[in-house]
Order: structure tokens, then C-alpha cells, then sequence
């Protein structure tokens, strides 16, 4: 060992904990200029299953070659284990199947209250015609 000690190294203003001016901030200017909040985790994590979920797939069936969205073979795939006898598939599509029939069914139903106003409040008249009506589209 040489004894000699090295001066400090010469300060050219680049290093650690020191970028080039060029990349550094300006004075008075904000490091985040659009201002758009940075989203939080969960929202990137929605935004990248959407994104997969959506991803088109190349799929060969027998000699056929198409083209579905991941999610759309997920669901055939599930549909085709069910049909197989996977006990788990096919309560999984029993229950997917029933919920969206009765989200339909509460739709369905809070349309046709919107329309009809109370039965006491309406006159014979008013009565008379809602039963023509659904006679009319009922033939």
C-alpha cells in the first residue's frame, strides 16, 4: 500500500445522488406537470385482468382455427368440462346461468312497476286500457 491518500474525486457535477443537469429538475416547475394522480394498485391490477381477460386467442378446434377473447374460451372450456361430467364445472355454469336469469327477471320486473301506477289511483278508464293492451300483445 502506497501510504498515499487520493484528494478527493473532482466534482463535475455527475454521480451518485447527482444526474446531469440536463435531466434534473427545473426550479419552479413541478416534477409531475400533467398532474394526473399516479392509480393505485388495485385499479392497475382491474385495468391488466380486464386486459387479459379481453386478449385474443388463437384457438383450433378439430381443423378449425378461430380467433376469441380469453375470457370466451374460459367459459367454453368450462362449458365443455361440465357437458364431460366435472360435477364442480357444471354447478359453476348452473349458478352463472341462474344469476343472469335472475338479474333479467329483476329487471324485467322493475321496468313494469315503472309503468303501472297504483291499481286505487287509476280509473276505469285507465284499467280498461292496460288490460286491452296486454290482451292486444298477448294475441
Amino acid at each position: 500500500m502506497s501510504g498515499k491518500k487520493k484528494g478527493p474525486a473532482p466534482n463535475n457535477g455527475v454521480g451518485y445522488g447527482r444526474p446531469p443537469v440536463h435531466s434534473r429538475f427545473r426550479k419552479g416547475h413541478s416534477g409531475n406537470p400533467t398532474g394526473k394522480r399516479r392509480r393505485d394498485e388495485a385499479e392497475r391490477t382491474k385495468k391488466l385482468i380486464c386486459q387479459e381477460a379481453y386478449r385474443l386467442l388463437t384457438i383450433r378446434e378439430g381443423d378449425k382455427v378461430t380467433k376469441m377473447p380469453a375470457l370466451q374460451a374460459l367459459l367454453r372450456s368450462q362449458i365443455t368440462c361440465a357437458a364431460k361430467g366435472n360435477i364442480a364445472a357444471q354447478r359453476a355454469v348452473i349458478k352463472a346461468v341462474q344469476d343472469i336469469e335472475a338479474e333479467a327477471r329483476a329487471r324485467r320486473t322493475t321496468s313494469s312497476n315503472k309503468k303501472v301506477k297504483d291499481l286505487s289511483d287509476m280509473s276505469d278508464e285507465e284499467l280498461l286500457a292496460i288490460v286491452a293492451a296486454e290482451e292486444d300483445g298477448q294475441a
